[in-house]
């Protein structure tokens, strides 16, 4: 049966595209319709349409790869970039190259798009294909936990719950405590159900501090956190002298039966150690406000922000991210891979590519 490569429709490829997303990322993968209307067909990065591809025998989706097209800023430019996503083949149809043809589409897409570099987080499946199609590997990502109630852990320590919440309680106590403590009184939290406008100015006032990370403007903002059908996320702001000087974006959930927050976005002055420290401070107490767990951050090497988070209660996460290997194939001449290989040029959060989405 003849085989070709289609623009994803979802009007007419949906029940196929979510049966094969079930297939290859189990029963726990996004299958929300309008998450996807919103994340393909109206991302207002794209150029000729959404970027998502499918390779079809007959009806049947056999295949799927495409981009997701935003923003990068790199060393005082602003490049089109597109994660990588969503790289499906149905298990029927292993080794006939499937996976390879359609990476060489998506990258070809890319080009007649305009992107200047692909990037993506591959996890250990799709890590290994990726090197022998000759992608570079630019570094391996890091995930930073800070546990704010304990009583999970402990349960599962110590298997007596009264214990474990006489446990808890003393050490929550304790470090909410520290908490009030060193909390930087002159700058003030602000907690919105909505990414304002007022973010633009953060982003203008610290962008030229960085190196490489995405664009976070409030069109970038906006789009990604505002307009998202399918999930309410939280932003904090901190102020100073009523001047934004950083702000972070909350999703809570729940993993392993705990509930916890994921700082989707963390953003101030990437030098500014008391600034970071005070961001860290107000998820911190966001967090005990809200009776939540743990919270988790993602972060490049670049600037102060890895430090001060190892100093004030993160950790490094015992076990690697699940997408941890980031990867990009450049093609244009805007941009060259020394430009942006290396952990310690990058602010990476855990907004960035497909985890967040539940993709």
């Amino acid at each position: 049966m003849e085989r070709e490569i289609v623009r994803l429709d979802l009007d007419r490829d949906f029940e196929a595209f979510e049966e094969l997303s079930i297939i290859s990322f189990g029963e726990n993968t996004n299958i929300n319709k309008e998450m996807y209307r919103w994340l393909f067909d109206r991302n207002p990065y794209n150029k000729s349409g959404n970027m998502m591809y499918l390779l079809k025998e007959g009806d049947k989706v056999i295949g799927c790869d495409g981009l997701l097209p935003n923003e990068l800023y790199v060393n005082g430019k602003v490049l089109l970039t597109a994660h990588s996503v969503k790289s499906m083949t149905h298990p029927d149809y292993k080794k006939q190259g499937i996976f390879r043809k359609m990476t060489e589409n998506s990258c070809e897409r890319g080009r007649q798009d305009g992107v200047d570099v692909i990037i993506g987080l591959a996890n250990d499946q799709s890590y290994a294909a990726y090197q022998r199609f000759g992608w570079p590997t630019l570094f391996e990502k890091e995930v930073y936990v800070k546990p704010i109630l304990i009583n999970n852990i402990l349960k599962r320590r110590i298997k007596v719950g009264i214990l474990a919440e006489l446990g808890n309680s003393i050490y929550s106590s304790f470090m909410k405590n520290r908490l009030k403590k060193e909390i930087d009184q002159e700058i003030k939290f602000e907690i919105l159900d909505k990414v304002p406008q007022e973010t633009q100015e953060c982003w203008d006032r610290y962008k030229s501090k960085y190196n490489v990370l995405l664009v976070r403007d409030y069109k970038y903002l906006n789009y990604r956190y505002n307009e998202r059908p399918d999930v309410d996320y939280v932003t904090i702001l901190a102020r100073l002298n009523n001047e934004i000087i950083g702000f972070a974006i909350l999703h809570n959930s729940v993993a392993n039966n705990s509930k916890m927050t994921s700082a989707v976005e963390f953003f101030t002055d990437p030098h500014n150690e008391r600034f970071i420290k005070a961001l860290a401070d107000g998820i911190s107490k966001y967090c005990y406000d809200n009776g939540l767990e743990y919270a988790v951050v993602g972060t490049g090497h670049y600037g102060k922000y890895r430090k001060v988070l190892l100093n004030n209660g993160f950790m490094v996460t015992r076990k690697p991210p699940k997408n941890n290997m980031m990867i990009a194939q450049i093609l244009s001449d805007r941009v060259t891979l020394e430009e942006i290989t290396g952990h310690e040029k990058w602010h990476i959060t855990q907004g960035d590519g497909e985890t967040e989405l539940d993709l």
